[in-house]
């Protein structure tokens, strides 16, 4: 009997050795590790936290279709030829239109030292009509790629493209804002300083060739004339002040033009400092409705028209029909035999936005400006292949009406009017004047 429980026992335990030992080579059912994405509410909302790293993400972006027409308001007469308002007089009725793509990534991660901010922000655009034509012929539509912002941030610093730190008040309208606005940004190496009791103020090095309005040679010079940028740095500073009730602005820059001559034989090379300062309110108006706020912006330049009236391609406020028929360029400075003349500019702005009800948004705005052009350039004509101006003052207002149906997406409707003056010019046919309107549909949605 214990001779059969022995062979019992021995052989069960055979058979679960041998059990197992199969079951081990048997493929397992236990479910792999999952790494959840995990929400990152350190740095607000939309953030998470990339599986297997401390870095918190958010993915972003903005699509938005346009529909515009513009028209003159009344006509003139000019000798001028070219692109300058000549170019409007025989104009009529101008439609055109622009589907606009934008991604937006903004990376995270927190050191000992603080956290390090990576931004990447990319435009892509297809234009076509008023939009992007300042003749009197219609433009075919052209596509184009823009890096809005490409920049790093950390300890207070900033490496990159980014904001340009003269501007302040938003180009809230979908296509005007005659103050300093760069959508494109500004090359740069800024550090920002948190004072305390709402207080920051920025120094920055930037590149002047991202927002400089340029030169055009006045008389005397006879030899064509490189403009260089990269003598000197920009310098921008700014003091902040931010409270509940709204922020307050001072803004300030700083460069030296340079001009020299492309021909080896030529002897002219020319430099000289130029200036611009401008200061800035926002004002929280909750008493009327939540996002209720009035802007209020200004600004003077010597030799920076860039920072005041100017209204170069690369800017968020340009758009061609906008400006009144004011299509060429406010040159900043000019090159003369005898050195370099700058232009004297200025300008005014405000913006108000109303929330009637939290899904309807009203905007207004209206500015006015002032160039005072240098005394030799007076004497080219305005549009001719030289390129001359003349004083100038130029003011526009303009409504928005949006439709808000959820967080993030709106349908509005825009109209604007602008009328510039010219004067003071030795050729009798530029002192003129005219007034153009604009007209604009946007459906944009931002996630």
């Amino acid at each position: 009997m214990k001779l059969a429980k022995s062979l019992l026992l021995g052989s069960a335990t055979a058979f679960v050795a041998v059990a197992g030992a199969n079951a081990a080579d048997l493929p397992s059912k236990k479910a792999a590790p999952v790494n959840y994405v995990k929400i990152c509410d350190a740095y607000g909302a939309g953030f998470y936290t990339i599986p297997g790293t401390e870095t918190c993400i958010k993915i972003g972006g903005r699509v938005c279709a346009d529909y515009a027409a513009s028209g003159k308001k009344d006509a003139y007469t000019t000798a001028a030829t070219g692109t300058g308002l000549s170019a409007l007089a025989a104009s009529q009725n101008f439609w055109g239109n622009e589907a606009r793509g934008r991604v937006d990534l903004d990376a995270r991660t927190p050191t000992s030292f603080g956290t390090v901010q990576a931004v990447t922000s990319l435009r892509i655009a297809r234009t076509s009509g008023v939009l992007t034509s300042s003749t009197a012929t219609s433009a075919a539509g052209s596509a184009a790629a823009t890096l809005e912002a490409a920049y790093v941030r950390f300890a207070g610093f900033t490496f990159g493209i980014a904001k340009d730190n003269f501007s302040f008040m938003p180009s809230q309208l979908y296509g005007a804002g005659h103050w300093s606005s760069f959508a494109n940004g500004a090359f740069q190496m800024a550090y920002t300083a948190v004072l305390g009791g709402g207080f920051s103020a920025t120094l920055a090095v930037q590149d002047a060739g991202y927002t400089t309005s340029g030169a055009i040679s006045g008389t005397g010079v006879t030899t064509a004339i490189y403009n260089n940028y990269d003598k000197m740095p920009q310098i921008n500073a700014r003091l902040d002040f931010e409270q509940s009730w709204g922020t307050l602005s001072l803004v300030g820059a700083t460069s030296q033009v340079h001009a020299v001559s492309t021909v080896s034989t030529a002897t002219y090379n020319q430099s000289k400092n130029v200036w611009a300062i401008g200061a800035g309110a926002k004002i929280n108006l909750p008493m009327l409705a939540a996002g209720d706020a009035l802007y209020l912006n200004g600004g003077y330049a010597n030799g920076m028209t860039e920072y005041t009236v100017n209204w170069v391609s690369f800017k968020s406020s340009d758009t061609n029909r906008n400006v009144g028929g004011y299509v060429q360029t406010a040159y900043s400075y000019a090159p003369i035999s005898t050195g370099l003349e700058t232009a004297k500019s200025w300008n005014v702005a405000a913006l108000f936005t109303h929330y009637w009800a939290p899904q309807w948004r009203h905007t207004f705005v209206g500015t006015y400006g002032a160039v005072k052009a240098t005394d030799n350039v007076k004497a080219i004509a305005w549009g001719t292949t030289a390129g001359g101006q003349a004083d100038a003052t130029v003011w526009n207002i303009g409504t928005q009406l949006a439709f808000l149906p959820t967080k993030d997406f709106e349908i509005g409707v825009e109209a604007l009017y602008a009328r510039v003056k010219l004067s003071g010019s030795t050729t009798a046919a530029v002192n003129t004047s005219q007034g153009n309107w604009t007209g604009r549909l946007r459906v944009e949605r931002t996630f």
